[in-house]
């Protein structure tokens, strides 16, 4: 909830920001104001000569897709839900075939609907001299093997490819709960009682489960026990 939240008040504050005109939409062109201080059109069939503008012309037309996909009734601009899906496609369940296409096409080099254990490294090509790979190569591959390829098939399928595209913050969130109730439980109840929080404020206050405090501040998040 507290990283979610985050990127919605943030969605928020970017969207009165776009909103040139104040109608409470925000169209392509504010959008590439916003962005570009200028309206940019680029040509979808036709590439540049110049490996860095090709390579803007790529991501630019890329947001142009994620935002035409945001626009669910193909208005003239997109309202708050819809830009808050544009900037945060993985939290919104309309845009998760988006997402998966987009990851799949970044990463399916060979086409074939998945992402092997090469596609997942990337450029990455072997010292052939080196006994064995970097360590960065060997985290790599250990999550490629261990927290994505659920079904041990050597490749990531759609579902799996969407787990490592957009991570699960629920284990995140898990390890943050059990560090405070470690640091902060003073009578090993597991729980946190009121006198414990205060005795530990700085703690708390500075943790992400309270988004450093600012959720305790914030009377439109809702959050019983906070």
């Amino acid at each position: 909830m507290s990283f979610k939240h985050y990127a919605m008040q943030e969605a928020k504050q970017q969207f009165v920001e776009y909103d040139k005109n104040s109608d409470g939409s925000v169209s392509w062109d504010e959008y590439n104001i916003q962005m570009y201080d200028r309206v940019i059109d680029f040509d979808e069939n036709t590439a540049l000569d110049d490996a860095e503008e090709e390579s803007f012309r790529q991501l630019h037309l890329k947001d142009k897709k994620r935002f035409e996909k945001a626009n669910q009734y193909s208005d003239s601009g997109l309202n708050l839900e819809e830009f808050i899906a544009f900037e945060h496609p993985e939290e919104v369940d309309y845009m998760t075939e988006f997402v998966i296409q987009e990851a799949l096409e970044e990463h399916d080099k060979n086409g074939d609907g998945f992402v092997s254990l090469e596609e997942f490294l990337g450029d990455y090509r072997r010292d052939p001299t080196a006994n064995e790979d970097p360590e960065w190569i060997l985290v790599e591959k250990d999550r490629f093997l261990n927290d994505y390829d659920k079904d041990a098939d050597g490749r990531l399928d759609p579902q799996e490819l969407l787990s490592w595209v957009v991570p699960n913050n629920q284990g995140i969130a898990q390890e943050e709960a059990l560090h405070l109730i470690d640091e902060m439980d003073l009578n090993s109840d597991r729980k946190l009682s009121e006198a414990e929080i205060l005795e530990n404020q700085d703690l708390f206050l500075t943790s992400e489960a309270t988004d450093y405090g600012r959720q305790l501040h914030d009377e439109h998040f809702y959050h019983d026990e906070l």
